[in-house]
């Protein structure tokens, strides 16, 4: 089995690797497209070592969330040879770049029809990360008024989407070039961060959702309403995002969820929601895609293909 590897904190592809065997509720999947994602180099520099190490992680493959592929052995709730996709635990578990996974089986869905696998795999993060701040952690229920930083990454642009589907209105904050594009998914608004500084937005707003990591619960509690949360893609002490403050929602997606993602198939099944891929790489051009990933401007995510 080919997979990619970390080597002295670098990512290499190599082959010879033991194909993985389902456990327990587990199914055995052939990927066939999986995204690239920060989590990637991050987990290559070590950054989830110790978490690694307390929840026992001892696969080869540490890199890779999200997938799109083939059933090979079936399960309770899914068939062999059914194309399904999802996201893998964040920590424990077989990681997505291998041509050979096993996962649970509430963490797939199956694919609608008229999807490609490299459009699958750009989902679903994005989705169930935005369901859950929709569904989770909104002070309310409707009529939401949301501002998003760095819409137009690979959680922005669903991010965008959902809320135009739950009837919310959107400010999208974004990069050179990509305005009118976040329009066209459904923001209200969108502006370029040269164009508008945070202090020169209205404010009031019922949710702040920085996928961009540049700001902070301070830099952003005078545009929040009475009840309105700040949600920083990444939480740490420095950004707020740990804190109690009853400013704050904190946001953690461990992994995919089955009953979510069907939630959405009417959705993708009538255009209502649409994949995201910047760029699509052969595994063999991984380097190519990790150098494409640490660039600035990307519009929803890369996709590496077996």
């Amino acid at each position: 089995m080919k997979g990619l590897i970390v080597n002295e904190k670098t990512i290499v592809l190599t082959d010879g690797l033991k194909k993985p065997k389902p456990g327990k509720g587990e199914v055995l999947i052939k990927v066939h497209s999986a995204s690239l994602n920060p989590y990637d180099l991050e987990s290559a520099a070590g950054i989830y070592d110790s978490y690694f190490k307390e929840y026992g992680f001892d696969h080869p493959v540490q890199t890779g969330l999200e997938f799109a592929g083939t059933l090979e052995t079936g399960g309770t709730k899914f068939n062999i040879g059914e194309r399904v996709y999802g996201y893998a635990h964040l920590i424990t578990g077989c990681k997505t770049h291998a041509e050979y996974i096993t996962l649970p089986e509430e963490y797939i869905s199956t694919i609608p029809s008229d999807l490609s696998f490299e459009e699958a795999a750009a989902l679903p993060i994005g989705v169930l990360t935005s369901l859950s701040i929709y569904e989770d952690l909104s002070p309310k229920a409707s009529d939401l008024k949301v501002l998003i930083i760095g819409a137009s990454g690979g959680v922005g642009v669903y991010a965008t989407q959902l809320a135009k589907q739950r009837g919310h209105h959107t400010t999208a904050l974004v990069g050179k070039g990509h305005t009118d594009f976040l329009k066209d998914l459904g923001a209200g608004e969108a502006y370029e961060y040269t164009e508008k500084l945070l202090s020169d937005l209205e404010g009031n707003y019922d949710l702040i959702l920085d996928f961009s990591t540049r700001f902070t619960l301070e830099d952003c509690r005078f545009l929040l309403s009475a009840s309105g949360k700040f949600i920083p893609a990444l939480p740490d002490d420095q950004n707020g995002g740990t804190s109690e403050d009853q400013h704050v929602a904190y946001l953690m997606v461990m992994h995919g969820d089955t009953s979510r993602l069907k939630s959405v198939e009417p959705l993708l099944k009538n255009k209502a929601l649409r994949p995201v891929v910047e760029e699509v790489y052969s595994f063999n051009k991984y380097n190519e895609a990790l150098t494409h990933l640490q660039k600035s401007g990307k519009r929803g995510r890369i996709i590496l293909t077996w």
